[in-house]
């Protein structure tokens, strides 16, 4: 007997289900489909062009250098922040602008973002959040800071959120007497520091990226921080993390840690770092200090034996700061973090030296990764004395690490 005698039930269902009005409901909703998809990219492509073409403009403001007039007719959209206020009697204020789709009609925000299927759908249509903050100091007429913050997810504070965002400032300072952290990778590059950062979502941690540049940077490295590629978010993938939204600055990132990383092992602590501690990090202590005496120790770790160095100095000069306590039995530290990932450690091999009448500096107040004592070499102390201590401004104050 054939398959139509025995199934006549299946064989109308599979009629009905490949007939003409079902395949005519079928290009219908394909048609539908296709049209949201469409407009989510659509409206997605002009908001990215609008949040880029305030970037390009941002990326044109000299922080210090702008007057407010200047900053206006650069980045129109800015409009004036209730937060204004006196600094010394001098005026200040702030100008602010925002973007987001948050109040789009097509898919509230925290739906879109979710893990469950209405939010699969909706990505797999091409809906893509994107909220935008920029942020201008003006002070005294000119700028004095400029910040901006991108969100790839709903979040609830917006700065939570933050895939990517970034700052210029004058120097780094904690205003309760913190002492800051001072890695490897910020020692390597002073002017620029691109860290990595973790950004909670709604569908767990996602990679993201901070970046801070200094008010002296050079024009072509504070530029670099207001490079996205919003592309990813009218294509068929989207956007993962940062590395889909900075691509140059997740390399960049890349590249100061493996800098850092050649610098330490080749156990060198160039002049570029005094320079770099010295004209952006308020809070230091600079101390002179001549060794006294030094010797080798062994010590018993569960069994094996180890040796370790003991150093005695003696206080010759305080260049900025203050000393606290004995320079006795000073302990060499043996291993420090990696710039390359900081939950592991590497061994530290910078070793200050340990003869009887040579003179080191020592950095305190903060704590620093690494070459806290180095050699006090002419060019070394030619930096220390001639570099003035930088300002403390308000808007310049970190609490804990300086991103």
């Amino acid at each position: 007997m054939s398959a139509k005698t025995n199934f006549p039930f299946f064989r109308r269902i599979f009629k009905k289900l490949t007939g003409r009005w079902a395949r005519r409901i079928y290009v219908s909703i394909l048609l539908f489909a296709l049209c949201l998809a469409t407009v989510a990219r659509v409206r997605s492509y002009l908001m990215a062009r609008k949040i880029q073409a305030v970037l390009a403009r941002l990326a044109e403001i000299r922080v210090d250098e702008t007057t407010e007039e200047q900053l206006l007719k650069a980045v129109p959209y800015l409009g004036r922040s209730e937060r204004d206020g006196e600094v010394g009697g001098i005026a200040e204020h702030r100008r602010h602008l925002e973007l987001s789709n948050e109040s789009d009609w097509l898919v509230q925000p925290d739906i879109a973002d979710g893990p469950d299927l209405l939010g699969k759908i909706a990505r797999w249509l091409g809906y893509r959040y994107m909220s935008f903050d920029a942020s201008v100091l003006v002070h005294d007429g000119r700028v004095s800071r400029v910040e901006y913050g991108f969100a790839k997810q709903w979040g609830r504070p917006r700065q939570v959120s933050y895939t990517v965002s970034a700052k210029s400032v004058h120097g780094f300072w904690s205003p309760y007497q913190r002492p800051l952290a001072v890695t490897s990778e910020d020692d390597e590059s002073p002017q620029y520091r691109v860290n990595y950062k973790q950004v909670p979502t709604l569908r767990g941690h996602e990679n993201g990226l901070d970046v801070t540049f200094t008010n002296d940077a050079p024009p072509e490295l504070a530029k670099r921080a207001f490079q996205l590629n919003l592309s990813c978010f009218w294509r068929l993938r989207g956007c993962e993390d940062a590395r889909d939204i900075a691509p140059g600055l997740w390399q960049d990132a890349r590249a100061i840690r493996k800098t850092a990383l050649d610098r330490l092992l080749s156990e060198k602590c160039p002049d570029s770092i005094i320079d770099g501690r010295m004209r952006y990090l308020p809070d230091i202590s600079v101390l002179l200090l001549e060794v006294t005496g030094s010797r080798r120790i062994e010590v018993n770790e569960e069994g094996d034996r180890a040796e370790d160095w003991f150093t005695d100095y003696q206080l010759k000069e305080v260049f900025r700061g203050s000393s606290h306590g004995s320079w006795k039995n000073v302990r060499f530290r043996q291993t420090i973090p990696s710039p390359i990932d900081r939950t592991q450690t590497i061994a530290n091999q910078i070793w200050p030296p340990t003869k009887i009448g040579s003179q080191v500096l020592f950095f305190g107040s903060l704590y620093f990764d690494s070459c806290r004592i180095i050699p006090a070499t002419p060019s070394a102390l030619e930096i220390i004395r001639k570099t003035p201590a930088p300002p403390r401004k308000p808007e310049d104050q970190v609490l804990g690490h300086l991103m």
